[in-house]
């Protein structure tokens, strides 16, 4: 058996060993909480209320699709903190992860939530490099993180390691602004155009939109633009909030033939649904996911997969709808489906789609069609907000595809005034 302790560190100063994470020799993942961690009456918490509920037992770990074993997977990298990952490996001449217990391990207590792990419940987990100031980044950072094959020296690693322990694909790394933990992220090098400007235009739009965003920021580091957005899962004190993804909590297993999941729990829907038993705000959250994947449809974000939503653990064991990130248009978007289900129709990236389900998200039509006409109003003027957040001409004429509906809304409103 293949192990780690599992710590709990809402407070980074007092980690508490809570639980055992194990794969045994066929890779099947096991877990149990700790006898003192699950009788404290202040700490003891459900890891995944569904899917690891709060219990002395041996419970089995249910494997995801893509190998990851639920909520512990999300408090690891993946995509660009495992490339990165490697690197330092490879540089250091260590052995790589292998197994998901070896990738937990090797990160650097900086992923999603309040999670950290070690070898043994005597070995406290401590972050071993603490992010710098976000002032320190600079051209020996940026050409670092574009040539991951090459050595780093042990300066500008100091300022990459934290990104070791996050996921997505993009660059990206913790620093600390202001007093709190942002994560930078930057574009790549084959990138099709400026993303980091293009997310931070999204992110107005959303925010016009009445959607919730975290706080954001646009930056230029060596002549490389940024964007840096605020941790939404640590307090004002530095403390940590437990987070865990749609893609853990709805545990998706191999889809039918016919797909029949995209109009059932692999949706928007779904999300919406799942933690009704322990969200006291299940009614508003449920109404600001079906404003979310209107303004994915019509911005042409069809990146919107289960990992791209999450919900964070309120007082009382409880859990509310994290502020929305990762929302960006995408090339194809005009001739592609949602990642996930919208309504009756499947993935369809339709409004029609959108309304089939509408009672659902607790919507009667009539609400729901002006949630649709409120976001249409914010996304149609694009164009403009773009330009205002410095998106070249170019990529505004790139990403024309992606907001279609977007411009159709536009035209409409320009004909109903005269124009």
């Amino acid at each position: 058996m293949t192990e780690c302790t599992v710590f709990v560190c809402k407070d980074p100063n007092n980690p508490v060993a809570a639980a055992k994470f194990g794969l045994d020799e066929d890779g099947q993942g096991h877990f149990v909480y700790g006898a003192r961690f699950t009788s404290s009456t202040d700490d003891a918490f459900s890891f995944d209320p569904i899917n690891l509920p709060l219990t002395t037992q041996r419970l089995m770990v249910p494997v995801h699709r893509d190998g990851s074993f639920g909520v512990l997977s999300d408090a690891g990298p993946n995509t660009w903190g495992q490339r990165l990952t490697i690197s330092i490996c490879k540089q250091a001449k260590k052995p790589v992860p292998i197994t998901p217990v070896d990738w937990v391990l090797s990160s650097f207590h900086y992923g999603a939530g309040c999670f950290a792990f070690s070898r043994s419940p005597n070995e406290a987990p401590s972050p071993t490099i603490i992010p710098v100031s976000l002032d320190e980044l600079d051209a020996r950072f940026i050409k670092a993180i574009d040539n991951l094959d090459k050595e780093i020296d042990p300066y500008i690693l100091r300022l990459v390691l934290p990104g070791a322990s996050l996921g997505g694909v993009r660059p990206k790394t913790v620093v600390m602004h202001d007093g709190y933990e942002h994560i930078a992220k930057f574009n790549k090098q084959d990138d099709l155009f400026d993303v980091s400007t293009v997310e931070y235009a999204s992110m107005r739009l959303a925010y016009l939109a009445k959607i919730e965003v975290p706080d954001f920021e646009q930056l230029v580091i060596a002549g490389r633009p940024a964007l840096l957005v605020k941790r939404f899962d640590r307090t004002d004190n530095g403390h940590r909030i437990h987070y865990i993804s749609a893609h853990s909590l709805l545990n998706i297993g191999a889809l039918s033939n016919d797909q029949r999941e995209y109009q059932t729990n692999f949706s928007y829907a779904g999300i919406a649904e799942i933690t009704r038993p322990f969200n006291p705000f299940a009614v508003a959250d449920s109404h600001e996911l079906f404003r979310r994947m209107v303004f994915n449809i019509l911005i042409g974000n069809v990146d919107d997969h289960l990992r791209n939503h999450g919900f964070l653990m309120a007082e009382n064991n409880q859990y509310r709808l994290s502020p929305a990130f990762d929302l960006l248009p995408h090339i194809g978007a005009s001739y592609m489906p949602q990642s996930i289900g919208v309504g009756a129709f499947g993935a369809a990236s339709t409004m029609m789609n959108a309304l089939s389900q509408c009672r659902r998200f607790f919507l009667e039509d009539k609400t729901a069609k002006e949630i649709i006409s409120e976001v249409k109003e914010a996304v149609s003027n694009w164009r403009q907000i773009f330009r205002e957040s410095g998106v070249s001409e170019n990529d505004i004429h790139l990403l024309a595809s992606c907001f279609t509906a977007a411009d159709a809304a536009e035209t409409a409103s320009n004909i109903s005034r005269g124009s």
